[in-house]
């Protein structure tokens, strides 16, 4: 039995992240286009996967009419941020995307300037946006999810499948569970699955079951990766889904690409008015660090700072050191052997660790260019155990001015400022000529181990 498909509505087309070729409707089962499929099928990184099209995706839905610079720059009192003294509602921007009325609010992020991590990490100016206001997780998940719900209630899809390490099924669980709540009787309620290593902490087990929803630890194996159609079948062993599922892993909802394109665009606007106020200030070189887990942050920044007109914006990529999604596709770093050299040691972020994406064929076409005066290429960082406790010392501890609810996972963003800097200077650049914005993305569940170093760790600097 194959997987059930479904088309969004008229006002999505789908476009191929790669080499941007558009096609007039996008649907589920659309996932690579044949260029791309004839390009990675001989590729040292995908060619032992039988079927590309089954595993990963370049196709992402894009709407047909692009949302307006100035309904941006007003700002949202929803899912978006604060743009001064314009709030709006969700608007109607949003609604010609999402034309159901979801009716749930999503909470806003922070945009803040913070000049003691301009000082820590030596930048001329750097700004934090927090992501953790959101009201469900508490994280930036919670922005995709709210895309993810609206899709499914506009075309009656009831099952809803998820790959998560812990946030992304917390958060889309939440949000389903109180739109069930608030529905009448006798209409269909909507399940989310969710599918989590067989290793997975079992705190993090227990307050995903605790929210109504099927948890599924499953183990695959070393590097194994499920394809869609095997995914269907777990879930369909689970419960009737019928024609009524859909696969909303990151990567395959692609919604959640769009919403991160949508924030990063009112957030790049917002920065640079800033930055234009102040004297001087108008030119510089403008820096995001963001946390790379399965890529959808990344690509929907790479993508909102490339309809921004960024073209002295250059986004950067943090990864933990060791495992992480970029380490297939990144050449191992250079080891400077006639010095001494202190030990890296893998930090904990559990949350951004692991070898597989649907998306990476779009994240490995991101480091072919590796240019780092290049403002369109992505630059990435490795950040060790040692970086990511300095960070917290700077984050997380109580002082006059504000404190960031950051986990560990999260932190490592933080933790790649002063090696952007250093490579800045290597570059025969002065990073306190340059501004740098660094998203937190919040503050979820956490399991034993993540508690545990957070508390000894992190937590001993509040």
């Amino acid at each position: 039995m194959a997987e059930p498909s479904f088309a969004f509505g008229t006002q999505w087309h789908g476009k191929c992240f790669v080499c941007g070729a558009i096609s007039p409707r996008y649907g589920i089962a659309e996932r690579l286009c044949q260029q791309c499929v004839d390009r990675y099928r001989h590729h040292k990184f995908f060619r032992e996967v039988s079927d590309l099209a089954a595993c990963f995706v370049t196709i992402v839905p894009e709407p047909v009419a692009r949302v307006p610079s100035e309904e941006l720059n007003r700002g949202f009192s929803d899912l978006l941020l604060r743009s001064g003294k314009m709030n709006q509602d969700p608007g109607e921007m949003l609604r010609t995307v999402f034309p159901n009325d979801l009716d749930l609010p999503c909470g806003q992020p922070t945009l803040f300037e913070d000049e003691r991590l301009a000082r820590f990490a030596g930048f001329g100016r750097a700004w934090t946006l927090d992501l953790s206001p959101y009201i469900w997780s508490g994280t930036l998940k919670d922005l995709r999810s709210w895309a993810v719900l609206s899709v499914a209630i506009e075309h009656n899809i009831n099952h809803l499948a998820v790959w998560t390490a812990g946030n992304a099924g917390f958060s889309l669980a939440k949000l389903v569970h109180r739109w069930n709540a608030a529905q009448r009787n006798g209409q269909a309620p909507k399940t989310v699955h969710c599918l989590v290593d067989a290793f997975a902490p079992p705190e993090i087990v227990v307050t995903l079951r605790s929210l109504q929803c099927r948890v599924a630890p499953i183990s695959t194996g070393s590097g194994a990766v499920l394809l869609r159609e095997q995914v269907y079948h777990v879930v369909s062993s689970l419960a009737d889904v019928g024609e009524s599922y859909w696969q909303v892993t990151d990567g395959w909802d692609g919604v959640g690409v769009f919403m991160y394109s949508l924030l990063a665009r009112q957030c790049l606007a917002l920065l640079r008015a800033q930055l234009g106020d102040a004297s001087g200030m108008q030119d510089q070189d403008l820096y995001v660090v963001l946390p790379v887990g399965t890529g959808n942050l990344l690509l929907g920044f790479v993508e909102g700072a490339r309809q921004a007109g960024g073209e002295r914006c250059k986004v950067v990529a943090a990864v933990p050191f060791g495992d992480n999604m970029m380490t297939p596709f990144l050449p191992a770093e250079n080891e400077e052997h006639h010095r001494p050299q202190l030990r890296r040691v893998e930090p904990v972020a559990p949350k951004l660790t692991g070898f597989y994406s649907p998306l990476s064929p779009c994240l490995w076409q991101m480091t072919l260019n590796r240019d780092f005066s290049d403002r369109r290429a992505v630059e990435f960082i490795a950040v060790d155990r040692a970086a990511q406790i300095e960070a917290a010392a700077r984050v997380c501890s109580p002082t006059e001015e504000r404190t960031i609810a950051a986990e560990p996972s999260a932190l490592i963003a933080f933790g790649a400022l002063k090696q952007l800097a250093q490579r800045i200077r290597e570059y025969g650049e002065r990073p306190q000529q340059s501004a740098v914005l660094v998203v937190n993305s919040g503050f979820g569940i956490m399991g034993a181990e993540e508690g545990e170093f957070f508390t000894k760790s992190i937590f001993a600097f509040r």
